[in-house]
C-alpha cells in the first residue's frame, strides 16, 4: 500500500514530461504594461475557447499582457483532494511554481481554480512542514515552490491593477440606459481570508467596474446565492432549481441583463436557462465581464462573439 507521499510524488512524476520555464519571462522594463502568467483552467478550453480571444481583445485594450503557463494542469477541482489531499497541495504548488520562476503574477479566469489555488497557498502558508513535504514531492520535477506567487482574476485586474481611472479612460461606447444586475459567484469571494480582496458578504468590485461602463446597476435579492453549477454532478435537477432561483430573483427587478466574472456561473445562466425552472422562459440575457467590458470600450458584438450565447443578446448595445 502506498503511502501519501509516494501517492502525490507519482502525480507529479507525471507531469515531469512538461518542460519547467528556465528564468523570467523577459519583458522591456518601459513597455508600461502588465504582464501576467496566464492559467487558463479546463474552462477556457474547448466550446468556451471563443474567451481566451475575447479576453486577449479586451485586456490589450487596457494594457495587459497574458503568457501561457504550457507547463501547467487542471487543478483538480477539489476533486484530486477527494482521493490524495497531498496530491492536489504539491500539483497546485507545482502551478504557482511555474510562475514563480516565470516571474509574473499568477492569473486565471476561472473562479473554482481562483478558489482552489487560493486555499492551497494559504494552506502551505500556514503550516512549514506541509510546505517541505509538498516541496520534498516536488524535486522529482526539479522545482521548488517559494510560496512567492500572487494570485489575481479577471475582476480584481480589471477593478485594481488596471483601476478605474484607466478603464474609464478606454471607455468609448458608455452603456447608458442600461440595466444591470451583477452576479460574483461563490469562488471568487468566499472566504474573505482566501481571496483577500473584498468583503465576501457585501463585495463592490463588480459594481465598481460596472459603473465605469456606465450602466444603470440593480439590485436584487438573489445576487450572492449560488449559481448551481457544481451542484449539478450529485443532482441536476437541485443544480437547475439553483439557476433558475438565481435568474428568476434578476428577472423580477425588470434588468436588462445579468454580468458575472465567472465563465462557469456564465455557463450556468446562460447554458442552462432554457431548462431551468418549468415552465419559466426568462429569456434574460446574460455577458460574461469581459465581453461588456469589449462593448464598452468599442468593440462590435461580433468581437464578442455574442452569437455563441443559448440566450439572444437582443438589447441594446
Amino acid at each position: 500500500m502506498s503511502s501519501p507521499i509516494i501517492d502525490a510524488r507519482n502525480v507529479v512524476g507525471d507531469l515531469s514530461g512538461q518542460p519547467i520555464p528556465d528564468g523570467p519571462v523577459a519583458i522591456p522594463s518601459d513597455d508600461g504594461r502588465l504582464h501576467y502568467a496566464f492559467y487558463s483552467g479546463c474552462c477556457f478550453q474547448g466550446a468556451d475557447a471563443r474567451f481566451f480571444d475575447i479576453l486577449c481583445q479586451v485586456f490589450d485594450k487596457v494594457d495587459v499582457d497574458l503568457h501561457l503557463m504550457e507547463q501547467a494542469v487542471c487543478c483538480g477541482a477539489g476533486v484530486v483532494e477527494e482521493r490524495s489531499e497531498l496530491a492536489s497541495l504539491a500539483v497546485n504548488a507545482r502551478n504557482m511554481a511555474v510562475a514563480e520562476r516565470m516571474g509574473l503574477p499568477f492569473f486565471t479566469p476561472c473562479s473554482t481554480c481562483f478558489n482552489v489555488i487560493s486555499n492551497v497557498q494559504k494552506r502551505l502558508n500556514e503550516d512549514k512542514a506541509l510546505f517541505d513535504q509538498v516541496n520534498e514531492i516536488l524535486a522529482v520535477d526539479n522545482i521548488e515552490y517559494k510560496g512567492e506567487a500572487k494570485l489575481t482574476h479577471t475582476l480584481y485586474i480589471l477593478a485594481q491593477d488596471v483601476g478605474l481611472q484607466k478603464l474609464a479612460d478606454r471607455v468609448t461606447h458608455p452603456l447608458h440606459g442600461l440595466r444591470v444586475g451583477s452576479f460574483y459567484g461563490c469562488h471568487t469571494r468566499n472566504p474573505a481570508d482566501i481571496q483577500g480582496y473584498e468583503s465576501s458578504d457585501n463585495p463592490t468590485s463588480l459594481e465598481d467596474v460596472l459603473q465605469v461602463l456606465g450602466v444603470e446597476i440593480v439590485d436584487y435579492e438573489t445576487r450572492n446565492d449560488c449559481c448551481g453549477y457544481h451542484a449539478a454532478w450529485p443532482n441536476v435537477e437541485m443544480s437547475k432549481t439553483m439557476t433558475g432561483n438565481v435568474l428568476e430573483g434578476a428577472h423580477k427587478k425588470d434588468v436588462d441583463l445579468m454580468v458575472t466574472s465567472c465563465p462557469l456561473c456564465f455557463k450556468n445562466l446562460d447554458g442552462v436557462q432554457p431548462k431551468a425552472l418549468a415552465g419559466k422562459d426568462f429569456q434574460l440575457p446574460v455577458l460574461y465581464l469581459p465581453e461588456l467590458v469589449g462593448l464598452a470600450c468599442g468593440m462590435s458584438s461580433g468581437d464578442m462573439m455574442l452569437d455563441f450565447h443559448a440566450v439572444p443578446v437582443n438589447v441594446r448595445l
